[in-house]
């Protein structure tokens, strides 16, 4: 998922290390799905395997925005969304079933319909065209939003119903480092630390035992690279989403407005949240969950985690006197 970019800022001299006698690392980096990614694979001793190549990363990236990615016109999404009958590869299914599932762990506000709105705002894949004086157009809009009948039942033959279009960038880009670790996994690596596009999940430890970490930026305007918390990530999958630098300003009015767009109304929103970050067991619903929180606001967000205990969350907010707090369940921080 292409979005507010440089959120995270990766400390990979914190990943790097001295690696002990007969252990074998390799790190690959590079660009991908219009974005970019980051991996460390750290293999034991006694591994016999062939090892994962770059080729074998960019192939696995490649075929995955050949499923999900709407800036690819060939891509399963792009031709389903274009009203074509797709032979629906098991990615795709999968990433409909936890579209529908966060739907409805967000009541409503992850919404896979929603995609005629982001695009008419201009945070999908063109530029948009609605700005503040289009109340029309937005209720016209939102009579397309909300019609769950388009949920595949299994892979195969499918095509959404006539109107409906889908936007799966809340959790694609999380989805595709899920199927990554999976990859690895089954190929023998040891340990591993994939990021792409912002997106993080990571099984297994550094050479030496320590955990992997990262560093939150401070959420600013221009970016600074300067860190706002240091979190380590023990087996567990990150993603983080902020309201602060991917807006645009109406052409008539002035008024800036961020990418959280309300499943509910169709217009822009901003809550006191302007940075979410998320960790948990799944990289696509955390992906998910960091702009749903932005979304919910505070309170409904820490209700949110008190009912969901499996998950954590590192929230920047602006308190009633304008200041920069954070809230955290993270206990180690």
């Amino acid at each position: 998922m292409m979005r507010n970019f440089f959120i995270i800022f990766f400390l990979f001299f914190l990943l790097g290390s001295c690696s002990p006698e007969n252990i074998h690392e390799d790190v690959f980096e590079g660009s991908a799905q219009g974005t970019s990614f980051h991996i460390k694979l750290i293999y034991s001793q006694n591994f016999s395997d062939d090892y994962v190549r770059e080729k074998d990363i960019k192939k696995w990236l490649s075929h995955y925005n050949r499923i999900a990615s709407p800036w690819d016109g060939e891509s399963e999404i792009s031709n389903l969304n274009s009203g074509d009958t797709v032979d629906i590869s098991p990615e795709l299914f999968e990433l409909c079933q936890l579209a529908i599932q966060m739907k409805h762990e967000t009541n409503g506000i992850l919404e896979p319909t929603l995609e005629p709105i982001i695009d008419g705002w201009g945070f999908g894949i063109n530029n948009g065209y609605l700005d503040y004086n289009d109340s029309s157009k937005v209720e016209s809009l939102m009579k397309l939003v909300g019609n769950d009948d388009w949920l595949p039942t299994s892979t195969g033959r499918w095509a959404w119903p006539r109107n409906i279009k889908l936007n799966f960038m809340s959790l694609a880009q999380g989805h595709s480092v899920d199927i990554i670790i999976d990859s690895l996994r089954s190929r023998g690596v040891y340990s591993a630390f994939v990021e792409v596009g912002g997106e993080i999940r990571t099984y297994g430890k550094k050479s030496f035992g320590d955990d992997f970490t990262v560093g939150i930026e401070k959420p600013a305007l221009n970016k600074q690279d300067e860190l706002q918390v240091i979190i380590p990530l023990r087996n567990r999958a990150l993603a983080t989403s902020g309201n602060y630098r991917n807006f645009r300003v109406d052409s008539s009015t002035g008024i800036k407005f961020g990418h959280t767009i309300s499943a509910f109304t169709g217009w822009p929103i901003q809550t006191e949240v302007l940075s979410s970050t998320i960790i948990g067991p799944s990289c696509a619903m955390a992906d998910a969950l960091a702009t749903a929180f932005l979304a919910m606001g505070l309170n409904k967000s820490k209700l949110w985690l008190d009912q969901n205990p499996e998950w954590d969350a590192y929230l920047i907010y602006i308190d009633e006197k304008g200041n920069f707090r954070n809230w955290t369940t993270l206990s180690d921080l």
